[in-house]
């Protein structure tokens, strides 16, 4: 049975830092302000779940927030109610709602990883270190690439972190900075434009 907090603040916030959402609406409507409740509580720790994937585990939504209503339940250590707000058959409140970090670590760790929105990783095949000067000294000057990170660097090629805001479009953009984006065998590989 979840816990309902009627403590301060700082108590909640001392429960669960990383795994702790705040300003969750609840509100809903039912024959009985007490089923009006129940529903709306029910639906505030859902929005709460979602939330907290959204912010933890982005891109797995659809996946991790269709848990049903037993593990929700098993995944919420308590909540606070705050503006409660209560009619004949209409109940509206704002919650805080403090998750079981083992819980939803072991949950999100079945969640695959995501690269973050507008960053490729690369292979850029190298004959030579001019061609790693020359690459590099592209990058740097392609208005598409907002920066890159060096994961790996061998004599035969560089592994590179590449942010491109722009997503495709700023991959095609690369062309004009006389780089090539191109899918490879071990995924996406950028190569030197011939003829530049």
């Amino acid at each position: 049975m979840l816990a309902l907090l009627a403590v301060a603040p700082t108590v909640a916030a001392a429960q669960g830092s990383g795994f702790t959402v705040t300003g969750i609406a609840a509100e809903a409507a039912a024959e009985t302000a007490t089923a009006a409740r129940e529903r709306a509580i029910a639906g505030g720790l859902r929005s709460a779940w979602m939330a907290l994937v959204a912010r933890e585990a982005p891109g797995s939504e659809a996946r991790l927030g269709a848990v049903s209503g037993d593990e929700l339940e098993r995944l919420v250590e308590s909540y606070e109610v705050e503006n409660e707000r209560v009619g004949n058959t209409r109940y509206a409140a704002t919650l805080t709602v403090n998750f079981r970090p083992d819980r939803v670590r072991s949950l999100l760790a079945t969640a695959p990883a995501r690269t973050p929105a507008g960053r490729v990783e690369v292979v850029a095949p190298l004959s030579g270190v001019s061609d790693w000067v020359e690459i590099r000294r592209r990058l740097s000057n392609a208005p598409a690439v907002a920066g890159y990170e060096i994961l790996a660097l061998s004599r035969r090629e560089a592994r590179l972190a590449l942010a491109l805001p722009g997503g495709a479009a700023g991959a095609a953009a690369l062309e004009q900075a006389g780089l090539r984006l191109t899918d490879g065998p071990s995924g996406p590989t950028l190569t030197l434009s011939p003829g530049t």
